[in-house]
């Protein structure tokens, strides 16, 4: 038998996975769970990167379809100052540390879930399905997407929801433009092409397409707010105060409703920057697409969020965040998120997440592995 929840959701957080860091030994920890239990475990390691792995397991029969419990092993940075460490602490019925809520307890229950249960009882496989470095561009799922050994009908992922069923989320788009002009001295700026110049003018014009996208929102999708957004949030030029500037370059991020094409939307971005650019003569520009990560909707009659509805008495819902549930929804599982603890836990220098929450999740993924796999 697993240790219990909160027990385990400590030895976790006592590993650190910050995500510049190899997450084998967490993998390896959890391993010491899982062989106990009969598991087959696949392990997908990152190519060229030492220690960072995807840890995929099974139990019950070899066959498409069951459940897949899902989550990722690593966790934003921290530091000693902080009360969100690798040292949980317990204080009332909080637990205090880097992951507990973001989302090493989350695991922690559903290990203990899967070792709770009945295991000759399985007659649809039980999937856990752990991966790297989703803080930083979901590259582990993105891993498993691409090596396709996730059959599962369902899926639930342990993201910090309040146990409330959430159905959707935006996309994240990330693009790097980087603009090359001709420089010369400043006394006389008509001898050059300013990069610096063209970066400003694309800034204003993508802004200004954002605020295009704000006239046509979705009132029925549940997010806030119900438009695809648009934000520059760097922005780099110059050499010098007296010399024009040769190059320049902004950062662009955008955040897609779901149902949308995010192609076609970066597509608009890019097309909105050169003309922009061309109004410099002499200025060029390379548009990159850096990040596709795709919105995330699920319909609320589908069975695993009808199910977990009835089981929480919890309404479904949106997120303000991104997960991997496009992810695993591309691979075929009908996918929900629904965790322990809540979004506003995590990621500060005290993360936390509440004792009963830690027990409350294992007992609802304990209850959704009878439901669907036996």
């Amino acid at each position: 038998m697993a240790l219990e929840p909160v027990r385990l959701t400590e030895d976790l957080v006592g590993i650190d996975t910050v995500s510049s860091k190899p997450c084998e030994p967490l993998v390896r920890r959890i391993l010491d769970e899982l062989e106990p239990l009969g598991a087959q475990v696949t392990l997908q390691k990152k190519p060229g990167h030492d220690g960072q792995v995807n840890l995929l397991a099974r139990l019950g029969p070899d066959a498409p379809g069951g459940l897949a419990l899902a989550g990722h092993l690593d966790t934003v940075p921290w530091d000693g100052s902080m009360r969100a460490t690798t040292q949980a602490e317990r204080d009332g019925r909080r637990l205090y540390g880097r992951g507990t809520c973001d989302m090493k307890g989350a695991i922690a229950g559903m290990i203990h879930a899967a070792a709770a249960i009945d295991r000759s009882a399985l007659r649809k496989p039980l999937w856990l399905a752990f991966t790297f470095e989703e803080e930083i561009g979901c590259h582990g799922a993105k891993l498993m997407e691409e090596l396709g050994p996730l059959r599962a009908e369902h899926c639930i992922i342990g993201e910090p929801t309040g146990l409330a069923p959430v159905i959707a989320h935006k996309g994240y788009l990330i693009a790097e433009l980087q603009f090359r002009g001709t420089p010369c001295h400043s006394s006389d700026p008509r001898e050059g092409a300013s990069a610096l110049r063209a970066a400003a003018r694309s800034l204003d014009a993508l802004l200004s397409l954002g605020d295009e996208w704000c006239g046509e929102p979705d009132p029925n999708c549940g997010l806030t707010p119900p438009w695809t957004t648009v934000n520059v949030g760097q922005m780099h030029g110059g050499t010098a105060r007296n010399v024009v500037p040769e190059a320049a370059a902004l950062t662009l991020e955008i955040r897609p409703l779901p149902g949308l094409d995010v192609d076609a939307l970066l597509a608009r971005a890019q097309q909105v920057a050169a003309a922009a650019t061309r109004s410099i003569p002499g200025v060029e520009l390379e548009f990159t697409a850096t990040e596709r990560d795709a919105p995330f909707s699920n319909s609320s009659n589908a069975p695993i969020v009808s199910w977990l509805v009835e089981a929480t008495g919890q309404a479904p819902t949106t997120v303000p965040f991104y997960t991997e549930a496009a992810i695993t929804s591309r691979m075929g599982a009908s996918t929900c998120v629904c965790g322990p603890g809540e979004i506003a836990q995590a990621h500060r220098v005290d993360e936390w997440v509440e004792l009963d929450a830690l027990e409350a999740a294992a007992q609802l993924y304990r209850s959704a592995i009878e439901e669907f796999c036996t």
